[in-house]
């Protein structure tokens, strides 16, 4: 129930709220759309909507609209104390117009549009290879769709994916390798191609021997970036067969791809392949969801299927699935795997105690690796931790914890500080001054460094930013005002 009229409805899909942001600020918050990182807005009450979206922490966001048009926006984030408009609300508002769009769609009977961003990216790429590139017919892109389809060894994902694993290993059993991949990072891989471009060209500059020439790996196109190369296609010669699909309508060899590009993900911008399934498969649904998931059970530990995957997590989440987002955390291993997915998992009461015996036991060893370091980014990664635990288990675990935590290391004041919501304040333990406070890089406002978001076409630990790195003098320098 969307509580807005028709004329409302209308008002608000013109798109009047763009203004109200800076153009980077919106951007961003097309990102964390398309990572899935937005929950499904819901009117709380006449003109007043309501989401959370997830970034350094879960952030509470109200909307309100008057006659269709937004007249305020307000963020739990610490951006929207000097800026109401920030990329969460962004993200929110972008979800709303995607959800009051399809709903007008469906009522007045309207289909949606049928995919062609490959269609789009293929068709630059060629205009850049061939100085005359002829418009292909009905016949020319299905011998493509057959001849990649043959080499690929479509429709049987099951197949290509142990295909690539034999070659991967050089031809022996994948199961004599599992387990010496032990992933040391769960966090996904998250640089937007124009950035992979940039930190390329400084490499070679300085001569560095770890320059990746290959960008095969960055699934999605930056809007406005010229493709002149094959592996700058986000799939390469997969965008060439999705192509093929697109240009002779062939949902149900979209729906195999989409769920191929699922498995495979290893980005944030790919989990909008979970939108684009359901948006093509429709009544099936179900079956390539499910089919999804036991792809995933049974080839996990195949080395072309990334352990840690944005676009599964997204999948699980918004179907309400706890079973599945355990036996992923189980998979993969790690606690900030098991952090960010927790809000999920907690829809099982048994799987979450499972769960929480696990991340009690790390939190409550002094010498566990989160406490390694005494700085500001790591007390408040725990405070972080500290926060999904309440919103997953309750309060009272969270106090209960935070107090065992603050007992472990009496003399950590940034640690103290990032658990003041738990544990009372005491005289041993003074405020924090200003030079505190500038121990740790807050730029983006959230805890969520955004180099981690690919911007996409128009939560756990995160890792530092490599003060080794040189950064384009275009962005928004780090704790700027400017820099959510």
């Amino acid at each position: 129930m969307t509580m807005m009229s028709d004329a409302d409805i209308d008002e608000f899909l013109q798109g009047h709220h763009y203004g109200l942001f800076k153009p980077h600020i919106y951007e961003r918050g097309h990102a964390y759309y398309d990572a899935g990182r937005v929950g499904e807005p819901e009117p709380i009450a006449q003109d007043l909507w309501h989401a959370v979206v997830r970034g350094g922490d879960d952030y509470q966001v109200d909307v309100r609209l008057h006659r269709g048009r937004v007249v305020s926006a307000a963020c739990s984030c610490p951006y929207a104390r000097r800026a109401a408009y920030c990329k969460h609300a962004a993200a929110v508002l972008i979800a709303m117009t995607e959800l009051l769009r399809r709903q007008r769609d469906r009522e007045r009977g309207i289909d949606p549009a049928f995919p062609n961003d490959a269609s789009f990216a293929v068709r630059w790429y060629a205009r850049n290879q061939f100085s005359s590139f002829p418009r292909l017919s009905d016949d020319d892109w299905r011998a493509v769709k057959h001849i990649l389809e043959t080499l690929y060894e479509f429709p049987d994902l099951e197949k290509l994916f142990r295909r690539m694993t034999l070659g991967l290993l050089g031809g022996s059993d994948p199961d004599e390798h599992h387990g010496r991949w032990t992933p040391l990072n769960t966090e996904p891989s998250t640089m937007t191609l124009t950035q992979q471009l940039n930190e390329a060209a400084r490499r070679k500059r300085h001569k560095r021997r770890d320059c990746d020439s290959s960008l095969a790996n960055m699934r999605l196109l930056v809007p406005g970036f010229g493709t002149t190369q094959l592996n700058e296609l986000p799939h390469t010669w997969m965008t060439i067969l999705e192509a093929a699909y697109e240009h002779l309508h062939d949902a149900e060899g979209l729906r195999r791809l989409y769920s191929y590009y699922i498995l495979i993900a290893q980005t944030d911008p790919e989990a909008v392949y979970v939108e684009r399934l359901r948006a093509v498969s429709g009544d099936h649904w179900a079956e390539d969801r499910d089919e999804i998931i036991r792809l995933r059970g049974k080839c996990h530990r195949i080395c072309g299927m990334s352990p840690i995957n944005p676009a599964f997590e997204r999948l699980v989440r918004e179907e309400r699935l706890p079973k599945d987002a355990f036996d992923y955390c189980r998979q993969v291993g790690g606690a900030i795997l098991s952090i960010r997915m927790l809000d999920v998992i907690a829809q099982d009461p048994e799987l979450l105690e499972q769960t929480m015996q696990r991340l009690r036991t790390m939190l409550r060893d002094p010498d566990s690796d989160i406490y390694s370091v005494n700085d500001g980014p790591s007390a408040e990664r725990v405070g972080h931790w500290i926060r999904r635990i309440d919103t997953a288990a309750g309060y009272e675990e969270a106090r209960a914890l935070a107090e065992h935590i603050a007992g472990m290391f009496p003399r950590r004041e940034k640690l103290r500080a990032a658990l003041e919501d738990y544990v009372p304040k005491t005289d041993t333990f003074p405020e924090l001054d200003d030079d505190d406070w500038d121990d740790w890089d807050d730029g983006d406002d959230d805890g969520c460094d955004d180099s981690e978001i690919i911007f996409y076409d128009d939560g756990g630990a995160l890792p530092p930013r490599d003060d080794d790195v040189e950064y384009d003098s275009d962005e928004p320098g780090e704790g700027s005002d400017d820099d959510e």
